[in-house]
């Protein structure tokens, strides 16, 4: 089985001309906490932290089987969603996750976008460079 995931902002860089373009585009579910209240959450919107907020609900979506900041089966609508992302706690991994699972994952979890590992970062993280390690011997 493979797994591809795709960022649509790519599409943003790809279509300059159009003026759909020049509005946010992506998921509300995914949005990174500074999306929404820049001034409490990081200042200038960085894409590529956004991008690594959005990563972690993935990896933690994949995991639990569930989006993680809501109840399993809860329906989002945008104001609950926007306080979940804005005002409710991170997501907990359950018990049983590995330390270094758990450690990187903790990288993801900063609110404030320049406490955010960036992807450079997050790639010498243990739970990524050792397996990196026994791919490249």
């Amino acid at each position: 089985m493979e797994v591809k995931i795709a960022d649509f902002g790519l599409s943003k860089i790809l279509c300059r001309t159009l003026d759909a373009c020049n509005s946010y585009v992506g998921t509300c579910a995914y949005m990174s906490p500074e999306r929404f209240d820049p001034d409490t959450y990081g200042g200038n919107y960085n894409g590529y932290l956004s991008d690594i907020w959005s990563l972690r609900l993935t990896l933690i979506e994949l995991y639990m089987g569930h989006f993680p900041l809501l109840p399993p089966g809860q329906k989002p609508d945008w104001a609950t969603l926007i306080c979940a992302i804005c005002f409710g706690e991170p997501p907990s991994l359950p018990e049983g996750v590995s330390e270094e699972f758990r450690s990187f994952m903790e990288c993801y979890l900063q609110k404030e976008s320049k406490k955010r590992w960036t992807a450079a970062q997050l790639l010498t993280h243990l739970f990524i460079s050792k397996d990196l390690r026994i791919s490249v011997s």
